[in-house]
């Protein structure tokens, strides 16, 4: 495990442009993915079927994550350490478990993780059966969903706006965790899907 130690001698290897460079692709990338939720709400009102219902949590599902804050842009290490000597010397792979494509690597394994979660949430649609729900208490919980997901994305936004190396990768974890409680797995009523969701939030503690 990563010790505190460990986080502030990567984090210190890390230059100022860096670390702006990072928030800046982070306040960008953040403007979409609001207003696309904001879509999503709109189109809630469609939902109308148990099977609205399991098409359109799977749809949010994908969507959350494929949002998820885990590309190069987003990362302080990775922006340093792109080009030709791409990870040479890299802070985070010296302390988390080598280069992210690395078996070891603590970053590698949470990619990894998330999208074996993707693949068996688009797996469901393969299921030819639909559990009986309610749809009208289901688009309160998939409201509810979309609500938690923006009110995450604001709360990143503000915590990574003025925040140093750690604190931008703490926030960073602190946001996908967060994502990761408000998607609604619940109505898409699949155990493999609920036991690779286990998965990835244990990989996200060794992530920072």
């Amino acid at each position: 495990m990563t010790t505190p130690e460990d986080k502030e001698r990567a984090a210190a290897t890390i230059d100022p442009s860096s670390l702006k460079e990072a928030k800046e692709a982070i306040a960008v990338g953040c403007q979409p993915f609001l207003k696309r939720l904001d879509r999503l709400e709109g189109g809630l009102m469609r939902v109308r079927s148990a099977q609205d219902v399991n098409r359109f949590s799977r749809a949010l599902s994908m969507y959350l994550l494929a949002s998820l804050p885990l590309k190069p842009v987003f990362c302080p290490f990775c922006v340093q350490h792109s080009g030709g000597t791409r990870c040479q010397g890299c802070g985070y792979a010296e302390t988390h478990g080598g280069r992210c494509d690395a078996d070891a690597s603590a970053f590698g394994q949470l990619v990894e993780a998330v999208i074996d979660l993707a693949s068996e949430i688009h797996e469901v649609r393969e299921s030819p059966s639909v559990p009986a729900i309610d749809p009208d208490e289901a688009r309160e919980q998939l409201k509810d969903s979309i609500e938690r997901s923006r009110g995450a994305a604001r709360g990143f936004l503000a915590a990574t706006s003025e925040a140093s190396v750690s604190g931008l990768m703490e926030a960073k974890r602190v946001y996908i965790e967060s994502i990761l409680k408000a998607l609604p797995v619940d109505l898409i009523g699949s155990s493999e899907v609920f036991h690779s969701l286990e998965v990835v939030g244990s990989k996200l503690e060794r992530y920072w």
